[in-house]
């Protein structure tokens, strides 16, 4: 009886974790769809005369301690939908692409950042070289990470770690690399502000 109890148990179990693991990857996939879209209304939008531009790109040109000249270009791809209570259409924010460069320290990272059509973030990549501790030394790393969230709350994490972008593999995130994550998160509050400020 104790056996056929562990047994069931051990079933409940596996059949919970595959439910919970099938969850899971439906909602990534649903992400995936969303930012497969998004890219080729950008990519039409951009490429056709006719379609009226939904765009604002930024450059920010500033000088960092440490990392001396930074230049930043952060994109933002909005849509604008008439507020029924306000009377009027507001923009809101769909996706947001952000490119830095830091001149002395030679870094260059990247950013993207999903939101739902409810406004909350969806996705967040990012890709940047940083140094790792290996081996008792420090050593230059190219990292990408990729963070999906419903309804803003974090999910799934996916984190790759290599000498170059052909060599990256999975890894674990560090305490740097979660802090990373944590700051690209607080990015999207951010970013909505400052369209916000811009257009509505």
């Amino acid at each position: 009886m104790k056996r056929f109890s562990i047994v069931l148990i051990m079933l409940v179990f596996c059949i919970t974790t595959h439910a919970q693991n099938a969850d899971v990857q439906n909602k990534i996939a649903e992400i995936r769809k969303m930012y497969n879209s998004e890219m080729e209304w950008i990519n039409t939008m951009l490429g056709d005369e006719a379609i009226p531009d939904d765009y604002i790109t930024a450059k920010v040109m500033h000088n960092l301690a440490g990392t001396g000249q930074a230049e930043e270009t952060i994109e933002f791809f909005f849509n604008d939908d008439f507020d029924e209570d306000l009377g009027e259409y507001v923009s809101s924010l769909d996706f947001v692409r952000k490119t830095s460069v830091y001149t002395i320290a030679e870094r260059k990272s990247y950013e993207e950042f999903l939101y739902d059509d409810a406004g909350y973030p969806a996705f967040y990549y990012t890709s940047f070289t940083t140094y790792m501790e290996e081996g008792g030394h420090y050593v230059e790393k190219y990292v990408e990470i990729r963070a999906y969230y419903d309804k803003g709350v974090q999910f799934h994490t996916v984190c790759k770690v290599g000498n170059d972008k052909s060599s990256l593999k999975e890894a674990p995130l560090t305490e740097e690399l979660e802090n990373q994550l944590f700051l690209g998160f607080l990015q999207f509050g951010k970013l909505k502000d400052a369209l916000n400020g811009m257009l509505n």
